[in-house]
């Protein structure tokens, strides 16, 4: 592939200039590489004087360019939700002295396609067609298979190019007589970044956004059951908005009752926090009167698809803010149980899966008996390499794109040195100038990860508790007060165990439930407040009546919040001191003789 470039310089009045200054139209068989965002691209495929099919990655893109001002007069349709085939040959019979813009999604083309053929019109010549954030092809390839849809069709365009800032390395043989379009700018544009590394991502959320001056913060984490605990924990439920897919909007408002949570992005609906899941990573103009502070989360080993690449994610996340940003961060830990992987190693094994699989099918297709024919097909079901395959069964150079894409990126999450390392890249530090500091906790995401997956048997989940709470005593940071909160919420019992009773006293246990609340309660009873208040009531030398001695302990251990777990008589009172016998006023009752050691 021939790579070129043009240079990009900012205008007279410290301007970045759109993308039409310096390329009228993107040339046919392009991959253009914009390198920064908000260049235009889209804009200048739209003000084209051609037939355009642009492919947008999502539903809000197209919602975004169709209702800016600066396509009112332009003649969009963005092919979306209930616009149907009919809706489309309207579209195109009606715009007979004017240029088709068609705005649609990977998974809404077959419309368009189908409204050509049904009014007899050949659009691989008539139109030109833009895939759009072309990043997009491989990141999103493993759990939306419509995203490379139209690629078959795209090769048969006469017109016909890729864009994105971040584009990535293809591996599909259809690009090798493709040009790479680079556009290189002649001024600086590296913006400060600081990098958080933790071993307790929702300690460092908290105490980043209580630092934040800012009336204004938008935070990136691609999980709404994160981003809704986040916001429950930190107490910021009311304060908050969430921007993401309708199916979690559904969930956010439906099942967990919180009400601010859109599809759409529009400015009037931010609140001082306001989190965005990945489909807002790319594609989004979000233009603000003020400068947020970004908060970019990663959370690796309790929701690996939250992992953010630096090379394309965070570069587009921060080009979202059009009018810029006021601090960036991303608070992040690293994998745990990962070893490094090349990228000749993870192709290898697509590779080996690709031939096993090839020659089961020979076989299969050679194969005369029933149980032979059984066989065979059981392993092609089976077969690993059938991640990699379209709906056509054909192999999917974007499947095995993003299977490489994202090994090449857990490997940067293997610690924070080579997280940082990453960030000192050349092409990474032309957008970032990093700055790096570490905040380990006593407990984090990992002991959490280890009570989520605790086997479901009360005593496999208290050995758990039993083991977080001796790496966090004593308690001593408001972190490990909260974690303690978190726990008791799930087991009262073990933790008031643990702190009455230490921890080596649980373990001799065995952490079954009838013994530990007999020891609390026999601990309890000795405790300087119980024994205090039994000394300032029965007194050495003292003749007490049993129902008298009965009634004042039982009420001496409701004050001090003690449910008895074994029958208070009178008789409990030989527990705190030595005693005998006696009849005063001719009733039985106890003589203290002496306090017991």
């Amino acid at each position: 592939m021939v790579t070129k470039a043009i240079k990009l310089y900012k205008t007279k009045g410290d301007k970045i200039p759109y993308l039409t200054t310096i390329l009228e139209e993107i040339p046919t068989d392009t991959i253009l590489c914009k390198t920064l965002t908000g260049l235009g691209a889209t804009y200048g495929e739209i003000k084209a004087k051609r037939h355009s099919i642009i492919i947008q990655p999502n539903v809000s893109t197209i919602q975004c360019k169709c209702n800016d001002p600066k396509h009112t007069h332009d003649n969009l349709i963005g092919v979306i939700d209930k616009v149907g085939v009919d809706d489309v040959k309207e579209y195109i019979l009606a715009s007979k002295d004017k240029y088709c813009k068609f705005l649609v999604t990977p998974e809404s083309f077959h419309k368009v396609k189908k409204a050509f053929e049904e009014l007899d019109m050949y659009m691989y010549s008539e139109c030109f067609m833009l895939i759009d954030e072309s990043h997009k092809l491989v990141k999103d390839a493993d759990y939306r298979e419509g995203i490379y849809l139209p690629l078959d069709d795209f090769f048969q365009f006469k017109g016909k190019a890729l864009v994105s800032a971040t584009p990535l390395e293809l591996s599909d043989p259809r690009f090798n007589d493709f040009q790479r379009l680079v556009i290189e700018p002649q001024f600086s544009y590296d913006k400060d970044i600081h990098i958080q590394y933790t071993n307790n991502t929702l300690e460092r959320f908290k105490v980043t956004v209580r630092d934040s001056k800012n009336d204004c913060i938008c935070v990136f984490l691609n999980s709404t059951d994160t981003i809704y605990a986040l916001m429950e924990k930190t107490g910021i439920l009311e304060e908050s908005t969430v921007f993401c897919a309708n199916k979690s909007v559904r969930k956010l408002k439906y099942s967990l009752n919180f009400k601010n949570a859109y599809s759409r992005f529009e400015p009037k609906r931010m609140r001082k926090f306001n989190f965005f899941t990945s489909r807002f990573y790319a594609g989004m103009d979000i233009e603000l009167e003020c400068k947020p502070d970004l908060i970019m989360l990663s959370d690796v080993n309790l929701v690996e698809h939250t992992v953010l690449d630096p090379y394309s994610d965070m570069i587009q996340i921060v080009g979202r803010f059009r009018n810029g940003v006021n601090y960036i961060t991303h608070i992040t830990n690293t994998f745990t149980d990962y070893t490094y992987r090349s990228k000749e190693e993870v192709l290898r094994e697509v590779e080996i899966y690709e031939i096993n699989y090839n020659f089961i099918r020979r076989e299969l297709g050679n194969a005369i008996d029933n149980g032979s024919q059984c066989a065979f097909r059981t392993l092609l079901k089976t077969s690993p390499f059938n991640q990699f395959l379209d709906r056509h069964n054909n192999k999917s150079y974007c499947a095995v794109d993003n299977y490489v894409d994202e090994v090449m990126v857990r490997n940067m999450y293997l610690s924070e040195d080579t997280l940082f390392t990453t960030y000192t890249d050349e092409v990474l530090m032309k957008y970032f100038s990093a700055f790096r500091a570490s905040y380990l906790y006593k407990a984090g995401n990992i002991e959490w990860l280890q009570l989520r997956n605790a086997n479901k048997s009360i005593v496999s989940k208290r050995k758990v508790i039993v083991d977080i709470l001796e790496k966090i005593l004593p308690y001593e940071t408001e972190s490990d007060y909260e974690f303690r909160k978190d726990i008791y919420k799930s087991d009262p019992l073990i933790v008031e165990a643990v702190e009455i009773l230490g921890i080596e006293e649980v373990r001799r246990l065995r952490y079954i439930t009838n013994a530990l609340k007999l020891e609390i309660y026999k601990a309890k009873c000795q405790s300087p407040q119980v024994t205090e208040l039994i000394h300032d009531y029965f007194k050495v030398g003292g003749r007490y009546l049993l129902t008298d001695i009965k009634t004042t302990i039982k009420r001496i251990y409701e004050e001090c919040g003690i449910a008895p777990q074994e029958r208070v008589t009178a008789q409990t009172l030989r527990n705190y001191f030595n005693c005998d016998r006696a009849t005063p006023k001719g009733k039985e009752g106890l003589l203290i003789v002496s306090v017991l050691n």
